[in-house]
């Protein structure tokens, strides 16, 4: 076994996934492009102007954050785009006045959470009925749309194309019923749209597809799994042996 790996490292690449799905989400559509000015990146996703999960800001220097956060609004008031958001450390309490000043306003703070791969993963029976395939884009899309409650303007615009991003499926009788995606990172699986249907949820759809992602990249020799967890989902994952590492903040500014 090597060295393991340190709190601190295990943070770093919780937030720095956050990177590789901002680029993805600046890929998922013919129109959609990337903005790369030092070290941001930004997603233009003028097929979904009204969401900002899609139009999107991550930042490895605050100074190089405040140099381009004008030009990059004009850049999207340019394409239409009625919400765009930056992704702001916990501790960057600079730049997260530096956007307030300018009129963002704080939409949400996910937890930044990761684990080490270290203990086997036990990967239970699935759930009744239900079978492991890999899931098409357009499928997982229509899926995230469902569970988090977006219109066609949500993931089916925006991340139905292929992208980094490696979709599992859960189907039930041929139909899906759940979906995980996951970016690998190194040695880090960055994990991402965990989506069950409202009807289907409660069934432990989510919590299998998760222990066999875990699993699986074991076997390939990853060493560690990361996410961003809302606040509803934050407790699963911490049943799963994810440690929280605090959050980082959307700072959304609409129009």
């Amino acid at each position: 076994m090597g060295q393991r790996i340190d709190d601190r490292e295990l943070r770093r690449r919780a937030v720095e996934g956050i990177r590789d799905e901002v680029e993805a989400f600046g890929s998922g559509h013919p129109d959609s492009r990337l903005i790369r000015r030092g070290g941001l990146l930004a997603s233009l996703t003028p097929a979904s102007p009204q969401r900002s999960l899609f139009n999107s800001v991550f930042y490895e220097d605050a100074a190089t954050l405040a140099a381009e956060v004008d030009s990059l609004g004009e850049l999207y008031d340019s394409h239409e785009i009625a919400a765009w958001t930056v992704w702001v450390r916990d501790e960057d309490r600079k730049t997260a006045q530096l956007l307030a000043d300018r009129g963002h306003s704080l939409d949400a703070a996910p937890r930044a959470m990761a684990m080490e791969l270290v203990d086997p993963v036990e990967v239970p029976q699935p759930p009744v009925g239900v079978e492991p395939e890999p899931c098409k884009p357009a499928v997982a899309a229509d899926l995230n749309d469902r569970a988090y409650g977006y219109g066609p303007d949500g993931f089916r615009a925006a991340l139905a194309g292929e992208t980094a991003i490696r979709w599992q499926g859960a189907f039930a009788e041929g139909e899906p019923v759940g979906c995980l995606g996951a970016i690998a990172v190194g040695d880090d699986l960055c994990i991402t749209g965990v989506a069950t249907p409202p009807e289907q949820q409660g069934r432990g759809i989510a919590g299998w597809l998760l222990r066999r992602a875990l699993a699986e990249a074991q076997e390939e020799g990853m060493r560690t799994a990361s996410l961003q967890a809302t606040k509803a989902g934050a407790p699963l994952y911490e049943r799963l042996g994810f440690a929280d590492f605090g959050f980082v903040e959307m700072w959304e500014l609409r129009r």
